[in-house]
C-alpha cells in the first residue's frame, strides 16, 4: 500500500480553504492555454450568436408549453440530454457549425461561426428552483477545449409534473467568463478498486 507524506495530505485538504475563490476563465487558461473570451454584446459576432440562442430558447420552451411536451426520464440527466438533442437540432437549423462533445467532462457543445469563431456551450438541467450552495457545475480537466473561446452556460429548470413525465419552467444562459470556482479536494476510486481481492471480503 502507497504511503504519503502527511504533511502533503494536509496541505491537499487546506488548499481549497487557501486558494478560496478563483476565476473560472483563469483556471480553464492555466489547463488547456486557452483563453476564455468574455462575451460582448456590442460586438457584431457575439450580438447575432446570442441572438440566435435566444430565439431557439424562447421558440423551444414556447412551444414545449404550448404544445405541453413533456419528457420522459427517470432522472432528470435523462431529461437533459432529450432536450440537447432537440436544442442541437434546431441550432444545426442555423447557419451555425454545431458539434455534440460526447466524451465525458466539459463542454458539452462546440459551436462554429461562419467566421470560424468557437463558443462553448454547457447545458445543465436542474430540478431545483431556488439558489442553492450545492455544487452544481464541476470541471476537473479541459480536455476537449481546443482553441480560445467564448463559453456559455445555459441552465433548463424542469418539474416532474407526474411520475418520470417532466416539464420545462424556465431557463438562464449564463458568460462563464465571469464565473468564480471553489476548489473541492475529493479522493476516488474505481469500481475496480473497490472489488479486487485485496479489499474484498466476500462475494456471491
Amino acid at each position: 500500500m502507497t504511503q504519503v507524506d502527511s504533511v502533503i495530505l494536509r496541505k491537499i485538504f487546506g488548499l481549497s480553504k487557501e486558494l478560496g475563490k478563483v476565476s473560472f476563465q483563469q483556471i480553464v487558461y492555466e489547463s488547456t492555454g486557452f483563453d476564455i473570451i468574455p462575451i460582448n454584446r456590442k460586438e457584431i459576432h457575439d450580438k447575432a450568436l446570442i441572438d440566435i440562442l435566444q430565439n431557439i430558447i424562447k421558440s423551444f420552451l414556447k412551444t414545449s408549453k404550448s404544445a405541453r411536451s413533456r419528457y420522459h426520464g427517470d432522472r432528470v440527466n435523462e431529461v437533459g440530454r432529450r432536450i440537447e438533442d432537440v436544442l442541437v437540432h434546431e441550432m444545426n437549423k442555423q447557419p451555425l457549425q454545431v458539434t455534440k462533445l460526447v466524451k465525458p467532462g466539459y463542454p458539452d457543445i462546440q459551436i462554429q461561426q461562419e467566421n470560424d469563431r468557437i463558443t462553448y456551450l454547457e447545458l445543465k438541467t436542474s430540478s431545483v428552483k431556488e439558489k442553492s450552495g450545492f455544487r452544481y457545475f464541476y470541471y476537473t480537466r479541459g480536455n476537449k477545449i481546443k482553441s480560445n473561446a467564448r463559453h456559455l452556460l445555459l441552465n433548463i429548470a424542469v418539474s416532474e409534473e407526474s411520475p418520470k413525465y417532466w416539464k420545462i419552467d424556465n431557463w438562464v444562459l449564463s458568460d462563464l467568463s465571469k464565473l468564480e470556482v471553489k476548489l473541492k479536494c475529493e479522493f476516488n476510486a474505481s469500481k475496480t478498486d473497490i472489488i479486487e481481492e485485496k479489499s474484498k471480503i466476500i462475494s456471491s
